[in-house]
């Protein structure tokens, strides 16, 4: 396992850092939470910087770079909490495509995607039925070379600003089959959902929804075989998040500690809240370890359930208790809007429950050793 950086990778990581501090602004968020879409403003910058087109092939105009390339962008995307779809679509929507869609899709579909010009999304349960307390709720019917969509699929990430959706569907048999369905096609409503998170998330209710035979994504029946093969790449992503958003915290916590005096010195100089952040740069340094070799494994195509699954219990976990510790130090002043740690609290935990919770990854580690 190698740590060392490249010279690309440092070059996103910079340009990230650079992007965010100019073109992102706790404001900014604080509006995005009422309603606007403020992304859009962005997007093609981002795609002129390469990062949307970082996981796609060469020939679909992509860059064809590897997941670690990606992941100094990912941190520093958690670390300037900046609310995007880049994820659900750069990442779930680009990989699920160039692994299984058609030639045709992928001509049609992953350029857009890279250019900037298309967004996709897809619902955490869909991805696997088993990370969410939501069941699949979409049934499909098979008429010829047609099929047929009903039902609802929660929590979908940026539902109203995407272009296609990745649905995951199962026949009377149970069989489980992707499909590709453009977001304005007839029977297809969205609809706001509100949480804590600094993300936006919809409900999809799909009422008849006609999807032909061609926007099927892989063999008929392989859903599963898809996104389990995806499933480390989507958790190391979000783990990535993580990190960037912990490494934030403490910094502006220590910062905070050695300028705000009490009782004639910094409070940084109290013996319980040096422990504190103790904890929290052991927390953060823990989850870099572990999610890096995650990370470092899914690049290298190598099996990695355990290491994907345990970087996900562990990173979430960790970025909870930083957070709270962070609040604690700060005292009220933490929740108010002028320190924006609140909003990393909220982050901390919609990630600790989104695609699967600590208790089933940690399942998963102890399947993975023979339990």
């Amino acid at each position: 396992m190698d740590f060392k950086i490249t010279k690309e990778q440092k070059m996103y990581q910079d340009s990230a850092r650079d992007f965010f501090s100019k073109e992102w602004s706790f404001d900014q968020l604080r509006e995005s939470l009422e309603g606007r879409n403020l992304f859009r403003k962005n997007w093609g910058k981002m795609a002129d910087l390469g990062w949307l087109a970082l996981l796609i092939d060469e020939k679909y105009h992509g860059i064809g770079g590897s997941f670690l390339d990606l992941c100094p962008i990912l941190e520093e995307m958690g670390r300037a909490l900046y609310p995007s779809p880049f994820f659900v679509s750069s990442v779930i929507g680009a990989s699920v495509l160039s692994l299984a869609a058609s030639r045709t899709i992928k001509e049609q579909i992953l350029p857009a995607i890279a250019d900037g010009d298309f967004i996709i999304t897809m619902g955490p349960g869909e991805m696997d039925t088993k990370l969410t307390e939501e069941k699949t709720l979409v049934t499909v019917k098979k008429e010829g070379k047609t099929y047929t969509l009903n039902g609802t699929i929660m929590f979908v990430p940026y539902a109203d600003g995407s272009d296609y959706l990745i649905c995951r569907g199962e026949d009377s048999s149970g069989s489980a089959t992707l499909f590709l369905v453009e977001n304005k096609v007839s029977g297809v409503k969205s609809s706001p959902i509100a949480t804590f998170s600094v993300e936006k998330y919809d409900k999809i209710i799909l009422e008849n929804v006609k999807i032909p035979e061609e926007n099927v994504v892989g063999k008929e029946g392989s859903a599963d075989e898809i996104i389990e093969k995806l499933t480390p790449l989507f958790l190391s992503s979000r783990c990535m998040e993580m990190i960037g958003g912990m490494q934030r915290t403490l910094d502006v916590t220590v910062e905070y500690l050695k300028a705000r005096k009490q009782f004639g010195k910094p409070l940084g100089a109290f013996q319980a809240l040096q422990h504190k952040c103790a904890d929290m740069a052991i927390d953060v340094e823990s989850s870099r370890f572990i999610v890096y070799k995650a990370a470092w494994k899914t690049s290298k195509n190598m099996p990695c359930r355990k290491e994907a699954s345990s970087a996900k219990a562990w990173a979430a976990d960790a970025y909870q208790r930083v957070t709270q510790n962070a609040l604690q130090a700060h005292g009220a002043t933490g929740f108010t809007d002028e320190y924006n740690l609140h909003y990393y609290y909220k982050q901390a935990k919609s990630l600790q429950l989104m695609y699967g919770g600590s208790r089933y990854h940690r399942d998963i580690v102890a399947d993975e050793m023979g339990y």
